[in-house]
């Protein structure tokens, strides 16, 4: 009587609650699958009381095998979180035995898991490689491409970028982005729940969403003074989203700073991934340099002010409008998005269940037998 095959042991890594959130029902799969174990490296944003020690979401949510990995302190720089990032990964994989580590994105924590396995001879697999933006995130993603040995692209034109790179066909694999499932159930939940949570305002209200730019570092003070100008010169409740921890962070706290207080804006550090789509699905418009802003808000129908560089290239919705960091063409562009209100949905993830079609394909031997040796193709 032949013995069962061993379960393949693989291990994910989250550290924003954006990731988890568009990763959570991936996550959840593997750990349900007979045939593999499956382990979570929490990490980041995750494990910072500033954004609300988020590791609580991920077990509540049901995952049973997390690892705590804490690879910061408040502000420092993302150099040095990449450095403490691969050291502490790299030996959790060895003292695992992986076999894989799942990575999403463009987050640092991401980057140090995929070279850490690419260097300790552990398959790397990568969701939504092939996205373009305008910042570090770019280096930052397709440096994981040349890492992975298995990719999972959201649409065709990330394809074709991770193909650009010299990627062998063969480890492409076109399943749609997994945030897609979440749009869905936020198209069709209501606000109560997320008010009653948040103490957010009725509608109207806009959403201000801001980041640093990272290769902009001497502007990011300045691009925020002007949103915050455009902001008090509209009125209207606003949700303040805190920025991420990227390097020049605190330039732009100082600055929503100005906001806090004033009637009708209500500041938060982060929210729920659920509870941020379902409030963006109904908010009039959302202004920043967030990803949301020209990912997801076009899907719900939400017309969106992108500012300044950081997601240049990244969408085609025509519900974007793209402006200078100047008071003048922010307040112009929200009025002109008020005036206009919702859009149709524009879709550009492909269809719901890409979190069901990553898990089969993680389970699926042709995968796992793709070889650890890499080749780049000339095309």
């Amino acid at each position: 009587m032949t013995e069962p095959a061993p379960a393949r042991r693989i291990i994910g890594i989250t550290g924003t609650r954006a990731d988890f959130g568009k990763m959570r029902d991936v996550f959840l799969g593997l750990q349900e699958a007979p045939d593999v174990e499956f382990s979570l490296v929490v990490t980041g944003m995750h494990l910072l009381h500033r954004y609300g020690y988020t590791v609580r979401e991920i077990e509540r949510a049901g995952l049973r095998h997390v690892h705590h990995v804490p690879n910061q302190v408040e502000d420092e720089p993302m150099a040095l979180v990449l450095a403490n990032s691969l050291n502490s990964i790299a030996r959790l994989l060895l003292a695992e035995s992986a076999d894989m580590v799942l990575v999403h994105g463009d987050r640092v924590e991401a980057l140090a898991g995929g070279l850490a396995g690419s260097l300790t001879n552990t398959r790397v697999a990568h969701v939504e490689g092939g996205e373009v933006s305008g910042t570090i995130d770019d280096s930052i993603r397709h440096s994981l491409t040349k890492q992975a040995h298995v990719h999972f692209v959201a649409n065709e034109q990330a394809c074709a970028r991770v193909l650009q790179l010299g990627e062998d066909e063969d480890r492409i694999f076109v399943v749609g982005s997994p945030e897609a499932d979440a749009l869905a159930v936020a198209a069709a939940s209501p606000l109560g729940p997320v008010r009653a949570r948040y103490a957010t305002p009725d509608p109207p209200y806009g959403i201000i969403a801001m980041h640093p730019v990272t290769t902009e570092a001497g502007t990011n003070r300045r691009q925020a003074e002007e949103l915050v100008d455009a902001v008090l010169e509209l009125g209207g409740s606003w949700v303040v989203i805190d920025p991420n921890n990227d390097e020049g962070t605190p330039d732009i706290r100082a600055a929503l700073e100005r906001l806090d207080g004033r009637p009708g804006i209500v500041r938060l550090p982060s929210m729920r991934f659920a509870a941020y789509l379902t409030l963006l699905r109904h908010a009039e418009v959302i202004i920043g340099n967030s990803s949301s802003g020209v990912r997801e808000a076009p899907v719900l129908g939400t017309p969106a002010v992108d500012v300044g560089s950081r997601q240049n290239g990244r969408s085609p919705a025509t519900s974007v409008q793209h402006v200078e960091a100047r008071a003048g063409e922010i307040a112009a562009a929200v009025r002109r998005a008020r005036s206009q209100g919702r859009t149709p949905a524009e879709e550009h993830f492909g269809s719901v269940g890409a979190a069901g079609r990553i898990v089969s394909l993680l389970r699926d031997d042709a995968v796992w037998g793709l070889p650890l040796q890499k080749r780049f193709v000339d095309r």
